[in-house]
């Protein structure tokens, strides 16, 4: 398969050799205004911006290395972290193409070791996020791993062997996760025999002229023009970022911004032998539920203010990336980093807005409410606090001055308006948002536009007496793990103990809901006597792992 492509003709070979002024656009200096916290003597970046065919915008900002002064060029080198993802996705599809797997193949196929959690996950879950596998390096922290500690693919594949359970069934969520990538890879070793960013260089690469464009996993490793990393350290300071994330598959490609746009320009004006490839890779699942998932083959595939837009964004030890491609418009922004200093997206929204039909965000216009008349005893009934058992967070509402408020915290709370039997819309918000309260179970359904409604449980909010807090004490095994961690009661305050964390304060949120320190929240498990026996863990991408309480020598 590797031939087939060889030879390929550069993609539109004056696009790469003519800059194109802007003076027909107008916009450099609304551009340039974007990025002026970049300065010549911090770290910085590069932004490409093609239009039509053309290249309209290629500027760098600030430093490569701040040691030596050297500054970052149009051909310097980074880690693009995340926006890694589709390169895998696309070697899938390849494979798929040449008849050497298919998307619905349950992945012990090729991975007979991997744990089994009693159900099928195929590639295509892995591909779309849907699988439930828990994610890296989320599972590495709840099992002990510092910052500082390097992660192989080695490292994945023998923590997820272990694993035998997930977030969630597969297809019936969508929960992003660097482990489904990481298993991509894997496969691709399997099928094709050789090394992943060898293959990768020769099947995809190469063939598509990224000849700046490898993966690397050894950070130790010297590579000539990749830029350094840099993290904010006191005022006005930076210090280097070392990435000790070796895994490949999900993250840890390198690129240039030139490369990037010969490969996003695809999405516009691919290649003949490239195009049923690329169209592939931007379509869409659906979830069990038939509720859409805009998670493509690598690529998140979305609507701007009515154009649609096929993006993602990778940060990684200091590098940020972000990719936009409007296939309509032919519009192209590519914004590569070597400070995690702004918020990318932000500005690459506001970028889309100078090319697109709609250049403007509108202002938020009100959203008429047709209420009706509710009296304050029935309104007073939803006082109190309500707690999201699948996000770990909490709201109250609270009737005051003739009028029910939902509460997010002291600064941000926005007004209820009955609109139905014990259905209610928020003003003051752009979008419909509405909540429908169920007296039988005292629960709260909060539904905003077309997104999955979040449930809400009504609980007593109260502070725990000394006996209550003390059942908490005790110590915690996971196996799949191969870890332990203890809770103790000291000076009326729960600490947690683990031998490489050493002790960390624990919150009580809510009874049987403890937060360790904003690193993890965990769930208690009680018998039939009430007993705590266990508890569930969440931390970020990795839900429910369930540690037993057992008694140690």
């Amino acid at each position: 398969m590797a031939n087939t492509c060889r030879n390929m003709k550069p993609l539109i070979p004056l696009l790469f050799s003519v800059l194109v002024s802007l003076y027909g656009y107008g916009q450099t200096k609304k551009i340039d205004q974007l990025f002026t916290a970049w300065t010549s003597k911090n770290p910085g970046g590069v932004v490409l911006i093609s239009h039509k065919n053309s290249i309209v915008y290629f500027k760098t900002y600030g430093l490569e290395n701040l040691n030596y002064q050297i500054p970052i060029s149009k051909a310097s080198v980074f880690n693009i972290g995340s926006v890694s993802k589709q390169f895998t996705a696309m070697g899938i599809l390849l494979l798929e193409q040449a008849g050497k797997l298919s998307l619905d193949d349950d992945i012990t196929l090729y991975l007979p070791d991997l744990g089994n959690p009693g159900q099928k996950i195929t590639i295509r879950n892995l591909l779309h996020h849907t699988s439930g596998i828990r994610s890296t390096p989320e599972i590495f922290g709840l099992a002990g791993w510092r910052d500082g500690d390097a992660i192989y693919n080695e490292d994945v594949l023998r923590m997820l062997k272990q694993q035998r359970s997930l977030n969630f069934s597969p297809n019936s969520e969508f929960m992003y996760s660097n482990s489904n990538y990481v298993l991509l890879a894997h496969i691709i070793q399997v099928i094709t025999k050789q090394e992943f960013k060898e293959w990768m260089q020769e099947n995809v690469f190469s063939p598509l002229g990224m000849h700046n464009t490898f993966i690397q996993e050894d950070y130790k490793r010297i590579t000539k023009k990749v830029t350094s990393s840099y993290l904010p350290v006191a005022e006005n300071g930076f210090k280097y970022s070392e990435n000790f994330d070796q895994t490949f598959g999900a993250s840890n490609v390198y690129s240039t911004a030139n490369d990037l746009l010969k490969w996003n320009m695809n999405f516009s004006h691919p290649h003949p032998d490239w195009k049923k490839v690329f169209e592939k890779m931007c379509t869409l699942d659906v979830l069990n539920s038939g509720r859409p998932n805009n998670y493509a083959f690598g690529v998140i595939v979305d609507d701007f203010f009515g154009n649609r837009r096929i993006q993602h964004t990778g940060g990684i030890a200091g590098f940020q990336a972000l990719l936009y491609s409007y296939p309509a418009e032919d519009l192209n922004i590519i914004i590569l980093s070597n400070f995690q200093s702004m918020q990318l997206t932000k500005i690459a929204d506001r970028i889309s807005q100078l090319f697109l039909p709609m250049n403007t965000i509108p202002a938020a216009t009100a959203l008429e409410i047709k209420t009706i008349k509710m009296d304050e005893a029935q309104q007073r009934k939803l006082e109190g606090h309500y707690w999201n058992e699948k996000q770990n967070y909490s709201r109250s509402i609270q009737f005051v001055n003739d009028t029910l408020w939902y509460i997010r915290n002291e600064s941000s709370k926005s007004p209820l308006l009955p609109i139905g039997e014990n259905v209610f819309q928020m003003k003051g918000v752009s979008e419909q948002i509405t909540l429908r309260y169920d007296f039988a179970t005292e629960t709260l359904e909060l539904a905003a536009g077309n997104q999955v409604p979040e449930l809400f449980t009504k609980y007593e909010k109260r502070a725990l007496d000394l006996e209550e807090l003390r059942a908490y004490s005790g110590t915690f095994y996971n196996r799949e793990l191969d870890v332990y961690y203890t809770i103790y009661l000291q000076n009326n305050q729960l600490w947690g103990h683990h031998s490489r964390f050493g002790d960390f304060e624990i919150q009580v949120l809510k009874k049987d809901v403890l937060n360790w320190s904003g690193a993890a929240i965990s769930k208690s498990v009680r018998n039939e006597n009430k007993q705590i026996v266990g508890l569930k863990m969440d931390i970020n991408r990795v839900k429910n792992v369930y540690f037993e309480k057992v008694v140690r020598d």
